[in-house]
């Protein structure tokens, strides 16, 4: 059987150990695209931090839309966070997510379709820049030529970068992008000239920038160079020279001026009283929900973590002054809803060792914008605030290509790899041994020869030319049964004598091994589902004449009279026969009459529930699944 393929899998790049460093390493001509060398470390709200801890957006940052009401809703929710979708027209104009360093506003992706005026539809707003259509990396886009001064548009040799192929596609450097002036309604610096329902008599805007499926789109948030004239740049306490006349505005949790500010630099900025707890999901166990301190306890093995929060740290901005020329936002960089988990592929259990840090940032926005004569560009680190404190980066991720090695240099490991997510939940995280998971390939990496579906349930240890191997805690090699195989794709059993604690995994095919990281752990529910919203993937049995009937869970169910003795019937992995597994409907504790091996597949468990009579007419409600203490992901029913 070839298990259900999750169906849905938010864009998969690879592992960056040390996300951002202090400056460009490499040539500096084909800078690395963080979209493409970081987003495997991307939370589900699309942000992540290097080593010291900055947390930070790369693309839009998802989760501050969603609590500003850009246009987006929730579509399901797991262990590991909320997964968002763009909703359907008609929309309204975004808000401000954030202020540049220039001091220009940063909306969301929608605005007027007339940049003039306010009576004009609302649209999502489109970038100007495109994929090259090239073979080899030997000129320039123009925008690029004024953010390399100095480097002709015909590349020498020396300059030129990787041919295109499999292991370097477009995409994977931002000099694979041009603007072409037209395409899409916004200028170079991903911004436009326009009315606003916060500058009714008109601004320069920069715009975060999405695809029509929500998926980010180049150059993300801003161009690689500022519009506006930048002054100071952000820093920790002290790197922002505060005047001794600036008034505070908000400062422990109280305003201090008047909120009722018509200024839109302080309108916008996101303040509470009392200002909320930052909270992380975190890797090791998604299970345990949102801590207000971490990375907490790791497993014996893991290299020793980067940044993390020892005590609990208040979020969003804690601090506004102003004078009549500038504002100065003191913030822990950490926002008010829940951040994290942070997962590496190959590396350390599959967990990512960089976590975010409340650092106290200090930045200085002016308060009237002016466009620069001469083009500042926007380098690594922060390029601006949102407005919750977080900090804003542009798309590169430190990296470049490097000629002389002919491999990408700085920014953290980019190489062929595998992810590894529950076959049931499609959540990073612990697996178990016995259960079933899923390995997605990276970059180049082939994880198949061909494409091949086990026969039966009997599954074999080579299937399509791949082989998995397992190398547990203990250092013992374990092969792995696979399900099913193809070059981008591998399902397999965890085997089920691997020893708890941190593994290696071993990918082969075509003589050609690349690795992934799993983390072993007793007990981890994970619960089958047929989409994104969680539906949930099982049968509902009835008993009618004396038989037994199956129907499949399509759509709203009845729990049907007495008689029928309808039970729900849900199939999950990671159970491993657990001594205790309870069941929640809508909130309410359901009964269990069974929990266990399916009996027919490896690695597939069964839970069964009765239906009580009173789940009729109430709708759509969640089922939560327990096994040893670990709520499993929740799934949905309907009930009619």
């Amino acid at each position: 059987m070839k298990l259900p393929r999750p169906a849905f899998l938010l864009p998969i790049a690879a592992v960056s150990l040390l996300a951002q460093p202090a400056m460009q390493m490499g040539d500096g001509i084909w800078l690395r695209d963080a979209y493409f060398g970081e987003v495997e470390t991307f939370d589900s709200c699309l942000a992540h931090q290097p080593g010291q801890g900055m947390y930070h957006n790369h693309v839009q940052p998802i989760c501050l839309r969603a609590q500003l009401g850009d246009n987006v809703e929730i579509a399901g929710s797991g262990r590991t966070g909320s997964v968002y979708r763009e909703k359907a027209a008609p929309w309204t104009h975004s808000p401000i997510l954030g202020w540049s360093l220039d001091g220009y506003p940063v909306y969301g992706p929608y605005g007027y379709s007339n940049p003039m005026d306010p009576s004009s539809p609302v649209k999502r707003l489109q970038s100007g820049y495109r994929p090259r259509a090239i073979a080899r990396r030997d000129s320039l886009p123009d925008w690029a030529l004024d953010y390399h001064r100095g480097v002709p548009r015909e590349l020498p040799a020396a300059q030129q970068g990787p041919p295109v192929n499999e292991r370097f596609p477009i995409g994977r450097y931002i000099e694979d992008y041009e603007f072409a002036a037209g395409l899409g309604d916004l200028d170079q610096f991903n911004g436009r000239t326009e009315i606003t329902p916060d500058f009714p008599g008109g601004t320069y805007a920069y715009h975060v920038t999405i695809k029509d499926d929500g998926t980010p789109a180049f150059p993300y948030i801003q161009g690689l160079q500022y519009r506006g004239a930048v002054r100071v740049a952000p820093g920790p306490p002290g790197a922002v020279n505060v005047p001794t006349d600036a008034e505070d505005y908000f400062n422990n949790g109280r305003f201090t001026g008047q909120p009722s500010s018509t200024d839109p630099r302080l309108k916008s900025l996101l303040t509470a009283s009392p200002q909320t707890t930052a909270r992380a999901i975190i890797g090791w166990d998604p299970s345990a929900g949102p801590q207000t301190t971490w990375p907490g306890t790791q497993p014996p093995g893991a290299r020793p973590a980067m940044g993390g929060v020892t005590s609990p740290a208040i979020a969003d901005i804690q601090r506004v002054r102003t004078t009549a020329g500038a504002i100065y936002l003191n913030s822990s960089n950490l926002p008010g809803y829940v951040i994290g988990p942070w997962f590496a592929g190959s590396a350390n259990g599959g967990v990512f060792m960089n976590w975010a840090a409340a650092l106290n940032s200090s930045v200085q926005l002016p308060r009237v914008p002016e466009e620069a004569t001469t083009r500042t560009s926007t380098g690594l680190g922060a390029i601006g605030v949102w407005v919750n404190g977080v900090a804003i980066f542009n798309a590169a991720d430190g990296a470049s290509y490097r000629g002389a090695s002919g491999d990408d240099a700085g920014g953290g490991l980019v190489a062929a790899n595998a992810i590894t997510r529950s076959s049931a939940s499609n959540e990073g995280g612990p697996v178990t041994p016995g259960s079933l998971v899923t390995a997605y390939a990276q970059f180049e990496a082939k994880l198949a020869t061909s494409t091949e579906t086990a026969e039966g349930a009997n599954w074999p240890t080579t299937l399509g030319g791949a082989t998995v191997t397992v190398v547990d805690s203990s250092g013992a090699a374990l092969p792995a049964r696979i399900s099913y195989a193809s070059p981008k794709q591998v399902n397999y059993l965890v085997p089920e004598g691997a020893a708890a604690g941190l593994a290696t995994v071993r990918h082969t095919a075509g003589g050609v091994t690349v690795p992934s990281a799993l983390h072993i752990v007793p007990v981890y529910p994970g619960i089958f589902k047929q989409n994104i919203e969680n539906l949930a993937a099982g049968q509902v049995a009835r008993i009618r004449d004396g038989q037994t009937v199956y129907e499949p869970i399509a759509g709203p169910i009845a729990p049907g009279p007495a008689a029928e003795q309808a039970t729900l019937i849900l199939y999950g992995t990671g159970f491993n026969s657990a001594g205790m597994v309870t069941a929640a409907i809508g909130g309410a504790p359901a009964p269990v009459a069974y929990a266990g091996p399916q009996g027919t597949y490896p690695g597939l468990d069964q839970i069964n529930i009765p239906l009580p009579a009173n789940l009729a007419g109430r709708g759509k409600l969640e089922i939560v699944i327990t096994a040893a203490g670990r709520p499993g992901n929740p799934v949905q029913v309907t009930f009619r």
